[in-house]
């Protein structure tokens, strides 16, 4: 078995994988607009996050008054769903994947597995994922989650 680098295994994965649409700011904001339009509804502050499928950062929003801490958490938790490509409360082996998040994870990205993490699916692939936190109760961040990832399954308004 050859051995190789893990840029060079994540070089020869890329080229080898099949090209498609990538989650936009535009979408990652009209998820997070959702998830802190839940979170008002709700009567509780949050920070929401999204990142892309590889973990990278696309949009995060703090509302005025969220515990210090959420920034992060909701940060790692994004990173965390995009790193299981399913939902948080699903079984999770990490020895049995190569993840595509191994490099902000590898630059010091933290990553939370927990309610209010959620995967962005589409036509079965993962294009990215949210993360929400600073609820009293992660129920509430999970139902925030759940908030943003359905307005992505409504059509875009024109």
């Amino acid at each position: 078995m050859e051995r190789i680098s893990p840029l060079e295994w994540m070089t020869r994965s890329a080229q080898n994988k099949v090209l498609h649409m990538s989650l936009t700011l535009v979408e990652a904001n009209r998820a997070v607009d959702a998830s802190l339009a839940k979170a008002r509804e709700l009567e509780i502050k949050v920070s929401v996050s999204v990142c892309d499928a590889a973990g990278r950062l696309v949009a995060h929003q703090r509302m005025d008054g969220v515990v210090a801490e959420a920034p992060l958490g909701s940060i790692g938790k994004a990173i965390g769903a995009a790193t299981a490509g399913q939902t948080d409360k699903a079984s999770f082996d990490p020895l049995a994947r190569q993840f595509r998040t191994n490099v902000v994870i590898g630059e010091g990205a933290p990553v939370i597995m927990g309610p209010g993490g959620l995967p962005i699916m589409r036509s079965g692939e993962l294009e990215g994922a949210i993360g929400v936190t600073g609820a009293p109760d992660t129920e509430q961040n999970e139902e925030c989650a759940k908030a943003g990832v359905e307005a992505l399954a409504r059509p875009m308004p024109l």
